[in-house]
């Protein structure tokens, strides 16, 4: 009697514990994995021509190959934009001597003179604003004024990224922690931002996709669009220029609608790394402790593969018979889209295949990937389990 109830306890047990956790057979993939194959897709791909009201961008006046905008002083010189801190000094007239700030207005107030633009000037563009003001204000003929003005301080500005990049938007960029009055006083001249350019744009924007089109990057600035072809920063060909940026600027990043696997490496222009959201809380190890999935683990080169998330996350390796087949989810999405895609993997399948791109594709920042075990370790949990529920009641009836 004790055994046929003993027995009819574990089919009840086996039953509602084999029921918990199945995966369901057909993932949310939107038909784009079949088990064995995977690529992702492009969705709302940005047309740089029809953003900007241009009907060709190749041969117009306002428009400028990668070898023309080295040599255009909107691009290669850094403007002064407001928040800047600039040291000046009037020969004659020390007491103005000091330091000024650019308003928000883009202007600069010297003592007893109208706020004067700054919009749109370098350095020497300025001096030569300021010698017209103080000559109009016949404070000095103009053969005898001399000016030293110099940017000691770079602000921060913003500037808008769109099209083939991880996360267009607004961006800022050159964003430092505020200097104290007495540093920057201590500097006698001169300062350089290395920040305040359309690298550090796309690099604020987490860089370029892979279906990024290289050759059609471009930047707007008022009515002016150039063209700033960005291949030789990825390959290293040769070293070339990289515009310098102001205040509401916009820079799109075109899309081949293709991805491109070469582009898929870390560089200036991508991301460096990537941040991977892993789930490995079953056994053979019960938590992301355990399973060593720190910090360090979850953070990855971008052009890692699944398998290579597998292997951070100390889901591959030790007992054959129990973990060679276990599973790996990757939850994913189409670039340009927010649609989630379910992938499902073996580490078979991925050890078998590793060089298959369709069978081991490429994270993405902010990838989620969750790991299975093996049907071994489903059944010894499972028994394990009917064993801790069915041996208190068998106990008590022999009792």
């Amino acid at each position: 009697m004790i055994v046929s109830q003993t027995m009819l306890y574990l089919s009840l047990a086996a039953m509602f514990l084999g029921g918990c956790a199945v995966l369901p057979k057909q993932l949310d993939s939107q038909d784009q994995d079949d088990g064995q194959h995977f690529a992702r897709l492009v969705e709302g791909a940005s047309k740089p021509l029809a953003v900007y009201g241009q009907s060709s961008l190749s041969a117009s006046d306002n428009t400028y190959a990668l070898n023309h905008f080295e040599n255009q002083p909107l691009l290669n010189q850094q403007v002064i934009v407001r928040g800047d801190m600039l040291s000046i000094k009037i020969a004659g007239l020390t007491e103005f001597d000091g330091l000024y700030q650019v308003t928000g207005q883009n202007t600069i107030e010297l003592p007893f003179t109208d706020a004067i633009s700054t919009h749109g000037q370098t350095r020497a563009g300025l001096i030569e604003r300021l010698k017209t003001e103080l000559v109009r204000l016949k404070w000095f003929y103009q053969d005898y004024i001399n000016i030293d003005l110099s940017i000691v301080s770079f602000a921060p500005i913003e500037v808008t990224v769109a099209g083939s990049v991880f996360n267009p938007g607004r961006v800022s960029v050159n964003n430092q922690p505020a200097l104290k009055q007495k540093e920057i006083i201590n500097q006698n001249a001169g300062a350089f931002s290395p920040s305040r350019n359309l690298i550090s744009a796309i690099q604020a924007a987490g860089g370029i996709r892979p279906d990024a089109d290289l050759h059609q990057v471009y930047l707007k600035r008022g009515s002016a669009v150039f063209r700033v072809p960005l291949a030789n920063i990825l390959n290293g060909e040769h070293f070339i220029g990289t515009p310098y940026l102001i205040n509401g600027d916009e820079i799109i990043v075109a899309s081949t609608n293709l991805e491109n696997i070469e582009l898929i490496k870390p560089s200036q222009i991508t991301p460096p790394g990537m941040r991977i959201l892993m789930s490995n809380l079953t056994a053979p190890s019960l938590s992301n402790a355990q399973a060593a999935v720190g910090s360090d683990s979850t953070r990855l080169p971008y052009g890692a593969s699944l398998l290579d998330s597998a292997i951070s996350a100390n889901c591959v390796g030790g007992t054959q018979s129990a973990n060679a087949s276990r599973r790996i989810i990757l939850i994913t999405r189409n670039y340009g889209s927010k649609q989630q895609l379910v992938v499902k993997r073996s580490i078979n399948q991925l050890l078998a295949n590793s060089s298959d791109n369709s069978v081991n594709p490429f994270l993405m920042p902010n990838d989620g990937v969750a790991f299975y075990d093996s049907r071994f370790t489903n059944f010894r949990d499972v028994a394990r389990g009917i064993g801790e529920l069915v041996g208190p009641i068998v106990l008590g009836r022999l009792l």
